[in-house]
């Protein structure tokens, strides 16, 4: 049996984060199939990375997880982090410096060390920065056939990406943002031995910004499946009403457009008065609303999630940045419509791919689509959403493309 490693910034039943979400169910679903650890951070948040969880290794579902200390929190570092981007945004452009011709070309020679300087230094602040966990890799990657890093963003990538990069598996979760065009990026997106997209957008993004079309990939998805597990407690008693709602399910956070959400459901509730309410499951990182109309219900068990989505009239993902959007794929398993943000690649991809749902751009074309959801019989959206997953969004493929990059990188094909 192939002995595999997670590295992930964040790990647990309690974590509420759609990379981290994604490296659980993967790795439990891969126990039995190789021996997997996860390498992970005693973060629970990722505003601070404070340490929750004890440093020590325990199991999680049958995972083993070997947590290793932050060293300090972020915010306490967040100065440092911002003088840092600024002085790596300016040595990585020797082209804007003034001189004489043969003063750039020598800039142009040291340009390359001191971005990688900058680079390190800057997710070091950016964080969860756990030298440990870098250490301990270093000590003991070769007892690994594979490391499997998620999320490009954080430092255990940045760094953890060095140490074995022949045996590297990176699962990048790429969007459009502004993180992603600092100069430190371009040599973590070469460095792995294989890639594995979630979505055929993200690989177009990420080969049109990186031009790494030469590396092994594949888009591996995720597996998408529902229950018949709901909660005993009756939708109308978990909210305190039996009114029609929409919900968004996710991290409540400015970061995911959740005050763009919130500026339009007030707008069109103003506009069109009705028992209308919109639900928000999840943990709040930003203030909300105290509006009649606007419930939150928390971050709720997976049976209480299940129903709430099931009984929505539709969910809305408001998102300009995702690199797959799990919950848009388990609403259209349960055949409810999604309005979404047609900004977002990856959304507009899974929209007009599926016809299970609709876009928006703005205020007017928002109001449009939720007028529509709620007038017009939306049964055949929610036919084509649960056929879209069925085609595209197994646990079956999904494997076979991951064993496909296991076998590769550990010199098996």
């Amino acid at each position: 049996m192939k002995k595999i490693a997670f590295i992930v910034q964040r790990y647990g039943v309690e974590v509420n984060g759609g990379a981290e979400y994604l490296c659980r169910i993967l790795a439990e679903r891969l126990v039995g199939t190789y021996d997997v650890d996860v390498l992970t951070s005693c973060a629970l948040e990722y505003i601070t990375w404070a340490n929750y969880y004890p440093a020590d290794t325990t199991t999680i579902n049958g995972v083993r997880v070997h947590r290793f200390a932050t060293e300090y929190e972020r915010q306490a570092k967040d100065h440092l982090q911002y003088e840092t981007e600024r002085k790596l945004k300016k040595w990585s452009r020797p082209e804007e410096w003034q001189g004489f011709g043969f003063l750039k070309m020598w800039g142009r020679a040291l340009v390359g060390k001191t971005v990688r300087r900058f680079g390190l230094r800057w997710a070091q602040h950016q964080g969860p920065y756990t030298p440990d966990l870098i250490t301990y890799l270093k000590h003991n990657h070769r007892q690994y056939d594979a490391l499997i890093f998620i999320t490009y963003l954080y430092y255990p990538t940045i760094a953890g990406l060095n140490i074995a990069p022949k045996k590297s598996i990176f699962i990048p979760t790429a969007h459009d943002e502004l993180p992603i065009y600092l100069p430190v990026f371009p040599a973590v997106f070469h460095k792995p031995k294989a890639i594995l997209f979630l979505t055929p957008a993200e690989k177009r993004f990420v080969h049109k910004q990186f031009h790494n079309e030469a590396i092994y990939n594949d888009v591996l998805g995720i597996g998408i499946e529902t229950t018949d597990v709901v909660s005993p407690t009756p939708v109308a008693t978990l909210l305190h009403t039996d009114a029609p709602y929409v919900i968004y399910i996710g991290r409540i956070d400015k970061a995911k457009c959740c005050d763009m959400l919130f500026d339009y459901f007030i707008q069109y509730k103003e506009t069109h008065p009705s028992p209308l309410k919109l639900v928000l499951v999840g943990q709040a990182f930003m203030p909300i609303p105290d509006h009649a109309d606007i419930l939150p219900a928390g971050f709720v068990d997976e049976d209480v999630k299940v129903s709430l989505l099931k009984g929505a009239k539709a969910l809305i993902i408001p998102s300009q940045y995702e690199s797959l959007s799990m919950v848009t794929l388990e609403s259209f398993a349960y055949g409810i419509p999604v309005l979404a943000n047609e900004q977002c690649e990856v959304l507009k991809d899974h929209i007009t791919s599926s016809q299970g749902g609709l876009l928006f751009t703005d205020y007017p074309s928002f109001e449009n689509a939720v007028q529509q959801l709620l007038s017009q019989d939306t049964a055949t959206m929610g036919e084509n959403g649960r056929t879209y997953v069925k085609q595209n969004y197994t646990w079956d493929k999904v494997l076979t493309r991951f064993a496909k990059a296991v076998n590769y990188v550990s010199g098996n094909p």
